[in-house]
């Protein structure tokens, strides 16, 4: 519909919780007369005000688990839905994360995810480069990704998850109602450590090691700020 139309109804229902009963009545028999106008429920008020924010995975068709963790992990720290978009371009797939929710919770999980997954890249090449290069590369494959995992676990144990009001669970739920004609689940993954052998303990290890040295803070007083960044060695 019409922004301005939608603005001016969400005007007239912030009006309606006015203080002042006249001005209550009057700005509440406002915003129903615009939304029979315009055929606009009040679900549909709620969720214009879900914001989407969609980045590059770096992966595929379906993600390796440790990307699937540290986007839900993302999500649930700034309060956001997460759900993963693999795209076709005629040659190869390649993924999509997109964010979605209320107060911002979109863009700046979005931010989050971008940047402690060029930090995960980074770290999980550096040690992968420490890897003996005669290799077989299923093997390598499988021990960074027992690195990765283990990084994003170590990451989340300093992560609160953000708790939505009751108000944001229906806006949230809403919305995606009326997106999605099934229920979404949290994003599926690969696993790419099955046959794990005792040696790639080390890669497990390493990784906890390595996710200590990141600083994920969350802003106080419910700011959904987020301070990332490498702890000084």
């Amino acid at each position: 519909m019409d922004s301005k139309a939608l603005d001016k109804i969400k005007k007239c229902l912030r009006l309606a919780k006015s203080s002042n009963a006249n001005e209550a009545a009057a700005a509440l028999r406002q915003a129903k007369k615009l939304m029979a106008i315009h055929g606009v429920t009040t679900d549909d008020v709620a969720i214009s005000d879900v914001e989407s924010h969609t980045t590059k995975a770096g992966a595929g068709k379906t993600p390796p688990n440790h990307v699937a963790l540290l986007a839900n992990m993302v999500a649930g720290a700034f309060g956001a839905e997460v759900v993963y978009c693999p795209l076709f371009d005629g040659e190869r797939w390649t993924g999509r994360v997109e964010f979605y929710g209320v107060g911002g919770a979109a863009e700046v999980a979005g931010y989050a995810f971008e940047v402690l997954g060029r930090q995960l890249k980074r770290d999980r090449a550096a040690f992968l480069a420490t890897l003996n290069k005669r290799l077989k590369r299923a093997t390598k494959v499988r021990r960074g990704d027992l690195y990765a995992s283990a990084w994003v676990d170590e990451v989340s144990r300093q992560v609160v998850p953000h708790k939505r009001s009751e108000a944001e669970e229906n806006t949230i739920e809403a919305y995606k109602t009326k997106r999605w004609e099934e229920p979404l689940e949290t994003v599926q993954a690969r696993d790419n450590t099955k046959g794990m052998r005792s040696h790639d303990h080390s890669a497990i290890h390493q990784g906890y090691q390595d996710g200590k040295k990141v600083s994920f803070h969350q802003g106080v007083n419910g700011s959904r700020h987020a301070q990332i960044g490498e702890v000084a060695s």
